[in-house]
């Protein structure tokens, strides 16, 4: 059961929770790449405008795109258009057990070659590519993805000329590839107001971090000082589903990675994700993975099928 946070330290969490505005440091180069190698990222739910080519080494788990929570796993590749709220949310360590989790991300504004550069008759798939990405799009499982991969790991050692024209390489390769995973259900779009843009993105990360206990709407309302029937509907509006949908889709996806990678029986990982009863999580599993958990274990599960 979800309890509200003590007035005094309300502050505190609203501001830890807020997703951030990330403003890539200007230079005077035209795309900005870098590198993060940590043992573990933490939860950085944030947007910017740029255009963001993001590759994730050695690590497992969550993947929060817009509306959408898909899990992801040893090599993700992703492209994401400006202002979709993304994160990654790692379960368990990547497939390198102890071995540090890699990010190389490459992030550039659609003009950054000029105003009318993917206007020319040559680019018009990368252009095509580059709307796409409005909903983010995932790589990682394609042939096109795993060569972009490879080629990408290079990237920030690179001149900032190769890396200029390493990109365009990258973009064509993805442009070309008609296997990408769509993350999101709605476009990348700012709210009309900035206040609202805040507050589901508040609600957003509140739910994340307490999809495995009861969500209890009156209180929830309570917290974000709206009546519960106008932060239903404000949810739905702002993130195309209910806060229900939502919150399964996380269940799910939490369940997803200790079903593939613990002995944990079936039914006490519903338990411990935050579903109140087998048929429940069984029918929400089946709904969001069009099979059901023990299905998914006997196929793709690493652990012997006595965990089931």
């Amino acid at each position: 059961m979800i309890h509200e946070t003590p007035k005094g330290n309300q502050r505190n969490w609203v501001n830890r929770m807020r997703a951030h505005f990330e403003k890539v440091s200007s230079s005077r180069f035209s795309l900005a790449v870098f590198e993060r190698s940590h043992l573990e990222f933490g939860f950085h739910w944030h947007y910017h405008p740029e255009f963001e080519l993001a590759l994730i080494l050695n690590s497992s788990g969550q993947r929060l795109v817009g509306d959408g929570v898909a899990d992801y796993g040893h090599v993700d590749l992703v492209l994401l258009g400006p202002n979709l709220p993304h994160s990654w949310h790692p379960v368990l360590n990547g497939e390198g057990g102890g071995e540090p989790q890699t990010a190389i991300v490459i992030q550039f504004r659609k003009e950054f070659l000029g105003e009318e550069f993917f206007q020319l008759e040559e680019m018009r798939v990368v252009a095509q590519l580059l709307q796409r990405s409005s909903r983010g799009l995932a790589f990682g499982h394609t042939q096109a993805g795993q060569q972009v991969a490879e080629i990408l790991q290079a990237m920030p050692s690179l001149t900032p000329s190769r890396r200029l024209t390493t990109l365009l390489s990258a973009l064509i390769e993805l442009a070309e590839e008609c296997d990408a995973r769509v993350l999101s259900t709605v476009e990348s779009q700012q709210l009309t107001r900035a206040a609202d843009q805040r507050k589901i993105d508040e609600i957003c990360l509140y739910l994340k971090e307490n999809y495995s206990e009861e969500i209890k709407f009156a209180e929830l309302s309570k917290l974000f000082h709206m009546d519960q029937a106008a932060l239903c509907r404000f949810f739905k509006r702002s993130t195309g589903r209910t806060m229900t949908e939502y919150v399964n889709e996380l269940r799910v996806s939490a369940a997803t990675q200790l079903l593939l990678h613990t002995d944990e029986r079936v039914l006490d990982i519903g338990f411990r994700v935050g579903f109140g009863n087998y048929s429940n999580f069984n029918r929400q599993f089946k709904r969001v993975k069009g099979l059901g958990p023990r299905t998914l274990r006997q196929h793709f599960g690493l652990v012997s099928s006595q965990a089931s």
